[in-house]
């Protein structure tokens, strides 16, 4: 269209304003002088924290240490809490996944299982799964991976709860 010579504000009508005259006027502009478009340096200001120095220090925490937290990054790197997100998931392709706690059982923990209506409870609040995360591309990566979190059939401080139901009354809870 340049050769033809239409000006910046015909080419921008033809485009039908989708982009400005500016744009087209500055595309002449490096036209006219590489005879090419294509950009040589991205435009704008450039990456400071965001290198791929950095990307690369990140993705090796992951590998090498393994289960660690955005939070850690933040505090280790000392950059933004938003930077880190970035770089977790546009740069890396991480994602955030629960730990799994996998009961560890036996044969008689199954039959137990089946058989009598139990419940436990663990009081001690020992492992919180809410703040536990696993980054990776996908779920059975993370499973692999320390993605899942083994615990004993019967923690420290468990109390058995059974209900009994009779025809003409309900029997109370015991200990």
């Amino acid at each position: 269209m340049t050769h033809d010579g239409m000006s910046s504000l015909q080419i921008a009508k033809q485009l039908r304003k989708v982009v400005s005259e500016r744009t087209v006027r500055r595309w002449q502009h490096m036209y006219r002088s590489t005879d090419t478009i294509d950009l040589k340096t991205p435009a704008g200001r450039p990456r400071i924290i965001r290198t791929k120095s950095l990307i690369r220090k990140v993705k090796n925490r992951f590998i090498y240490k393994g289960r660690q937290s955005a939070r850690k990054l933040v505090n280790s790197r000392g950059i933004s809490k938003g930077t880190i997100g970035r770089i977790i998931h546009e740069d890396l392709h991480l994602h955030a996944y629960r730990v799994i706690v996998e009961s560890i059982l036996n044969d008689e923990h199954k039959q137990r299982r089946v058989s009598f209506t139990y419940w436990y409870f663990e009081l001690g609040g020992i492992f919180n799964r809410q703040n536990d995360r696993v980054y990776a591309p996908s779920r059975y990566y993370a499973d692999e991976h320390k993605g899942t979190k083994p615990t004993a059939k019967f923690p420290k401080k468990t109390y058995g709860m059974a209900c009994g139901i009779e025809k003409w009354s309900f029997t109370s809870n015991y200990l």
